[in-house]
């Protein structure tokens, strides 16, 4: 007994618990996005062995604890991180089996007094016998339930057998069934015909649209039997067309049709037909290659003389229908779906408000303005939810989740969890405390890792820099742009500093708008050396010359030689036309449009994009993208140039119509002084009409710098310029015994820094011009932990230039990446959902901790180097830099493996505020969570004798670093989940991933064999 306690609280048997539950974590997140997240919870997250794990983790943090005497004077900061970890496993388990989440769902003007629960149930009752069950039903996970009863005497067993997901009802002529009606039907703004299948009793509801079968209340189609013939009455005039003469008659209201099968009837907009009448039939399911927000688990019941399989319909989250099965003498009751949970009060909703952005369909917020009525404590309150502002009463807190497609109803999500919740917060201020105060504490390890440092005898190089200027710019194609005419510079400049409102509502100068264009058709910066704003202004003025010119972007290869594109990449809008004017990409794009998004293949996504990008194209050919002209109501889109603008004045509505077209006829007759009057007399119209809306004239300004400067794309190549260089020059020092001088050494570094200043300046201006923090999407995110990691190496790398150099670098190459094609650098505004300040906080946090973490990684990757290079003649001097850059790798690890933990539970937090749940295990916490494992794993490895060593932690912090790229990219582009919202429009891996890593593999293996030879001959020395 006692070896096994030894063993189960050993330190080796903690490193294989964190690396058993990263692992298992990792697979569950592939299972999720494959199978969905049924499956993944059903086989990981709510297994009794996934629980084990956690129950063995905290067994054993909980003895080391005491084992290594954490709460002494010396060590009581580590003893309260490691607390902290205690705590929120015990607030997990709290919610885990003490809490419960729903939905309520209200209609305006209607109350609700139950919640539908978030986890889903399989009922069987039979007379006084019943048995529920928590199910999580996958089709790789069907056989979840089982029960028995006893029928007459004899035991009946019920069980599940399979599961189909997005399943379609098809009814089966059966001679013991009831009458059904396969029913399909199209509604304004749908997506096709819609099937439906009706019983007697049965009714659709459809926004403008009801219909049912044999039912009291009458609806606005009314279906009946009549002497075993199908009839129907209508309160809105019908008319009644041959599918195949296609001749109509038309009814009045109240009149009373036979139905005829594939008979197509109409009312307005609204087209609906009978496909078939069934007088006797079952269902049985099919999969559908759709969504039909519809499931079908089999269930199969035996009394162990006869057997049959019976369809039970249901869906996750909604409110179950009830199958009856005649047995025996009675009837047996399934349903699957959401368990309705009663709360004892109920909440009146008044009216739910929908805010857009101006101009856009893209929601600003939205809001209940709902009355909680609670009869037992004699409260009626009127109370507004909306995201990030909730309803709390007797334990229950209640947010805005969702709504209805009308916006006439609302949905609220509901959580339970009061004592969970705030054990675990409490578990998150003690992290908080306990990483504070262990990075100031002098006996922690991190400043026995800064002490290790201050005290090193090895000598800091000085740097040397070439100082010089790269022309970074996009390259024209050489001779094709020579024809385009010139536009004078003031109209030029004139035109960008007006104001235009885009798709997605915000306000911005036209500067903003044109550069988003010509990134978005050629995925370049500018065009044959034009600026966004002239490619754009000579779109519109000279649309037959741009037709003809190559600077449509085809990213696909494959697709780009069967285009007969220039150089491979770009085609003319003309070449996608025949010689009859007929769309050569036409079929193809229709094809790809016609598959569901999951199963179009990566030529058939380029064909959409292509398309996009033709589609821009020819908007700004005939003016329509710009909408230039503000509404009388500030709600209202603005006007494009050309609309018909009723709502004003004759000379107001002329200068919409027609003003716009007079500018580019001047910029075509070279009469530049009219163009600079036209655009200053919009300029006064826009201030006249759409004064409340512009920003002011600073903030104007201030986006046209930053659209000029481009500090992010102007910088990163000095980045890597000072970066490589400097590593190259130190590393080449290392064989030579002299300083550099000093002053060159100052100058490479105040090059550095003020990089690092513009750097700052340009997120500092994002932030102001987008109103939000700028790391909201995949570009602003990349471009701040750029930021993060170069602040790592100035706070590490003052006295190591080795570590400047390294920052450099790393920050070079992710501000490379953020200025990739499939990055959007678009400035946009928040959906609701992230206007949080917890948000702000978390990821400002977690991605700063990318930054440390990246700078270990490359510390590493440094230092496999300096093992290679090592030789009998350096080895002195060569090994004092590779303890010197291990000990600043590990401070940096430890710095960033704080900032992550503690941002991963602060996005706990702003999950909690927003959803209601401070952890649902969506693929993004759960890989941040995996990363701040296996960095646990990492920092920990000096503790295991088998596995510390320089070698292994360098490996190791490279190793570790793919976690993080996991976190980052792999999840926000390959994975499902929540976080949308931080995606781009990655396709597959860029080959040069795979080549980085073979290299990168080839350079550790090397450097392995050079250490081991190193180490080999140092002892036979010895």
């Amino acid at each position: 007994m006692k070896k096994l306690y030894a063993f189960l609280t050993s330190l080796p048997f903690m490193s294989f618990i964190f690396l058993a539950l990263a692992f298992s974590m990792a697979i569950a997140t592939f299972v999720e996005s494959s199978y969905g997240t049924p499956t993944a919870r059903a086989l990981v997250y709510n297994t009794h062995w996934f629980e084990a794990l956690w129950g063995l983790f905290a067994f054993n943090l909980l003895n080391n604890i005491f084992r290594y005497r954490f709460f002494t004077s010396r060590r009581f900061t580590l003893g309260l991180f490691h607390v902290s970890f205690l705590v929120m496993i015990l607030g997990g388990g709290i919610t885990r089996y003490f809490s419960f989440e729903g939905m309520m769902h209200i209609r305006e003007n209607e109350s609700a007094n139950y919640i539908l629960s978030s986890e889903d149930y399989f009922y069987a009752g039979f007379g006084d016998q019943e048995k529920d069950k928590v199910v999580r039903f996958s089709e790789i996970t069907p056989k979840q339930y089982k029960a028995k009863f006893d029928v007459n005497g004899l035991k009946v067993k019920v069980k599940s057998t399979g599961f189909i997901e997005n399943a379609e009802r098809k009814a089966i002529p059966a001679e013991k069934g009831d009458p059904v009606i396969d029913f399909v039907f199209a509604t304004p703004g749908g997506q096709g015909m819609q099937s439906y299948m009706f019983r007697m009793g049965d009714v659709l509801n459809h926004p403008g649209f009801t219909a049912g079968f044999n039912v009291p209340e009458e609806k606005l189609i009314n279906f009946f039997l009549r002497d075993g013939q199908l009839y129907l009455t209508s309160f809105a005039s019908l008319e009644e067309t041959t599918m195949a003469s296609q001749e109509t008659v038309a009814f009045n209201p109240g009149d009373t049709i036979p139905v005829k099968p594939m008979f197509l009837y109409g009312f307005g907009d609204y087209r609906f037909l009978v496909r078939n009448y069934y007088p006797s039939a079952t269902f049985t399911a099919v999969k559908s290659q759709g969504e039909t927000n519809e499931d079908a688990v089999f269930i199969e019941i035996s009394d162990g003389i006869k057997k049959q399989t019976v369809p039970v319909f249901g869906h996750s989250g909604m409110a179950p229908d009830t199958v009856r099965v005649p047995l025996g003498d009675g009837t047996l009751k399934l349903a699957y779906g959401a368990m309705p949970r009663i709360v004892p009060f109920s909440i009146y909703l008044k009216d739910f408000q929908m805010e857009r952005y101006p101009g856009s369909e893209s929601p600003s917020s939205y809001a209940s303005e709902v009355v909680l009525q609670d009869q037992a404590k004699g409260i009626t309150e009127n109370i507004r939810i909306f995201m990030n502002n909730t309803l709390t009463h007797r334990g229950y807190k209640f947010f805005q989740s969702s709504y209805d497609m009308d916006e006439k109803g609302t949905i609220l999500s509901v959580n339970y969890d009061f004592l969970g919740t705030w054990v675990s917060y409490l578990g998150y201020f003690l992290l908080f405390i306990g990483i504070v105060t262990s990075l100031i504490n002098k006996n922690s390890y991190f400043q026995f890792l800064a002490q290790k440092l201050k005290n090193s005898t090895v000598k800091s190089l000085l740097l040397l820099a070439t100082l010089g200027s790269l022309a970074f710019g996009a390259s024209a194609q050489s001779g094709v742009g020579a024809g385009i005419p010139d536009i004078d510079d003031e109209v030029v400049q004139e035109f960008s500093e007006l104001w235009v409102q885009g798709v997605d509502g915000r306000i911005e100068p036209i500067s903003t708008l044109t550069s988003e264009i010509v990134r978005k058709v050629s995925r370049k910066s500018s065009l044959y050396g034009l600026s966004p704003d002239e490619v754009v202004l000579s779109m519109m003025t000279h649309p037959e010359i741009w037709r003809s010119m190559p600077f449509v972007r085809v990213s696909d290869k494959v697709l780009a030689a069967q285009l007969g594109a220039v150089d491979n990449k770009y085609v003319s809008i003309e070449s996608l036309f025949d010689e009859q004017g007929n769309y050569r990409i036409l079929e193809p794009v229709r094809a790809a449009y016609a598959k569901a998004p999951a199963f179009r293949n990566r030529i058939e996504k380029e064909y959409l994009y292509l398309d996009e990008r033709v589609n821009i194209a020819f908007m700004v050919f005939q003016g329509s993208m710009f909408n230039l002209f503000p509404r009388e109501h500030t709600e209202d889109p603005w006007y494009a140039p050309g609309a018909v603008a009723a709502e004003y004045t004759d000379g107001d509505s002329i200068f919409i119509k027609s003003g716009f077209q007079l500018f580019l006829q001047s910029i075509v007759d070279n009469n530049s002084a009219d163009a600079v009057q036209i655009l200053q007399a919009l300029e006064n119209f826009q201030t006249k009409y759409g004064g409340d809306l512009i920003p002011g004239e600073t903030k104007r300004n201030i986006e046209i710098l930053y659209n000029d400067v481009n500090p992010f794309k102007r910088i990163f190549p000095y980045y890597l310029m000072f970066g490589f260089l400097l590593l190259f020059v130190l590393l080449v020092n290392i064989f030579r015994q002299k300083p550099l001088p000093r002053v060159i050494k100052y100058s490479f570094a105040s090059v550095i820094v003020l990089l690092f200043l513009v750097h700052t300046a340009g997120l500092v201006l994002r932030w102001y011009i987008s109103g939000h923090a700028p790391w909201s999407n995949g570009f602003e995110s990349v471009v701040y932990v750029a930021w993060a990691a170069m602040l790592a190496g100035i706070i590490f790398g003052r006295k190591y230039p080795l570590v400047i150099g390294t920052a450099a670098f790393l920050s070079g190459i992710a501000l490379f990446v953020a200025h990739l094609s499939w990055m959007n650098p678009e400035v946009t505004p928040l959906v609701p959902v992230l206007k949080s300040y917890w948000l702000t906080i978390h990821v400002a946090i977690i991605t700063a901790s990318y930054g440390f973490l990246g700078l270990s990684t490359f510390l590493g990757v440094l230092t496999m180097i300096l093992f290679v290079m090592r030789n009998n003649r350096n080895a002195e001097r060569v090994s004092g830099f590779i303890e010197q850059l291990t000990t600043i790798n590990e401070m940096s690890a430890t710095v960033g493996l704080y900032a992550l933990t503690f941002g991963t539970f602060l996005g706990g937090v702003w999950a909690n505020e927003s959803w209601g749940r401070y952890w649902g295990w969506d693929p993004k916490e759960t890989w941040a969570l995996i990363t701040v494992v296996v960095y646990s794993f990492i920092v920990h490895m000096r503790l295991i004798p088998p596995l510390k060593g320089v070698f292994n932690y360098n490996f190791a912090s490279i190793l570790g670093f793919a976690s993080v790229l996991m976190t980052y990219f792999g999840v926000n582009y390959y994975l499902s989940g929540l976080h949308s919202y931080g995606k781009g429009v990655a396709d597959g891996v860029n080959p040069a991933v795979p080549i980085s890593f073979a290299v990168l593999a080839g350079l550790i293996i090397w450097a392995y064999i050079k250490d081991s030879n190193f180490e080999k001959a140092k002892s036979q020395k010895e």
